[in-house]
């Protein structure tokens, strides 16, 4: 009996490619389940609570199981709290964060640094408010409390980034997401916040712009799709006073014209719900679209963040290198 041709939808059309398509939302063999369950209990306990989802998957694959990237996906996004009786419950917890799997006890570790992180940001933050250069003589810095906030906030969006953009294509020793806030090698519509760089194949990335705001207003917006000229994709941050599920809507009631605006030009919309201790979910609300940048732009860009994007092994330090290629 031959495999049946399944049709794959992509962005120029469809090709056919051998074998069954398992759905993302199909549960995992029994079998396959319990050793990965089985496995992931004991790297965690092995490497002090935390375990790159790489790793985890190259031991599922010497162990026999053959859509070892899907079980680690199931694993990744297991919610131990729906009514699911497809696969057996686990009897330890354990999270998901960009490129790896932690305990309990390791996650909460990881959030208490990035608390850390948020504070010594906001605190560089006033050292550099007290700190003038040459261009405040020409433009009137932002008030420092609201500068602080919006470095605070950008660290949490930094966090989501990681989520959004880990893919099993970036360099092992690759940092791929970047808090750019404090560095200004550009005009005000060219210095970026945040730095992503996601990687959709081997040989295939694409650069993504952050801009972060405090409020949902035209000149963020203006901001952004400036970012167009040179990113592949453009996101804008902004707080929200109402739940994750509501954000979209809350966002909308605030500025009707505005939203349908973002939304249209294609940007993407990550709503920041601030929680107790001045910590922030970010959740993305609406998903960017493939600008169409110019190229001498983004040759522009890639020179004005050079130093972020050699260590994300995007350009290389003129030693000869190869790599991928910026669509």
């Amino acid at each position: 009996m031959t495999d049946q041709m399944a049709i794959v939808p992509t962005v120029n059309g469809s090709i056919e490619v051998p074998g069954s398509v398992v759905s993302p939302s199909s549960a995992p063999k029994p079998a396959d389940w319990l050793t990965a369950l089985q496995v992931l209990q004991e790297l965690l306990l092995r490497h002090g609570g935390c375990v790159s989802s790489r790793a985890l998957r190259s031991v599922l694959e010497s162990r026999g199981v053959a859509n070892a990237r899907d079980v680690v996906v199931s694993l990744r996004y297991f919610d131990f709290d729906a009514p699911d009786d497809q696969v057996p419950k686990p009897s330890f917890r354990w999270h998901g964060h960009a490129k790896s799997f932690y305990s309990p006890e390791r996650y909460q570790k990881l959030q208490q640094e990035q608390a850390i992180e948020a504070s010594n940001a906001e605190q560089s933050e006033i050292v550099a408010y007290q700190e003038p250069d040459e261009e405040d003589e020409v433009e009137p810095r932002e008030k420092p409390k609201y500068r602080q906030e919006e470095r605070r906030l950008g660290t949490y969006v930094l966090s989501a980034l990681e989520n959004i953009y880990q893919s099993d294509q970036t360099p092992e020793d690759s940092s791929y997401v970047f808090d750019v806030h404090n560095d200004r090698p550009g005009t005000e519509f060219e210095n970026v916040d945040l730095l992503a760089v996601h990687w959709r194949s081997g040989k295939c990335v694409e650069l993504v712009a952050v801009e972060v705001k405090l409020d949902f207003t035209a000149r963020l917006v203006q901001q952004a799709r400036n970012y167009g000229r040179f990113a592949d994709r453009v996101w804008l941050a902004v707080p929200v006073l109402a739940e994750a599920t509501e954000a979209s809507t809350a966002l909308r009631d605030f500025d009707p014209m505005l939203f349908e605006h973002v939304v249209d030009v294609g940007l993407g919309i990550l709503a920041c719900r601030r929680r107790p201790g001045r910590s922030y979910d970010v959740v993305p609300v609406h998903w960017p679209r493939r600008m169409h940048p110019d190229p001498a732009e983004k040759e522009l860009f890639l020179e004005r963040y050079r130093k972020h994007f050699e260590t994300a092994s995007v350009i290389a330090p003129r030693d000869g290198r190869r790599y991928p290629t910026l669509v």
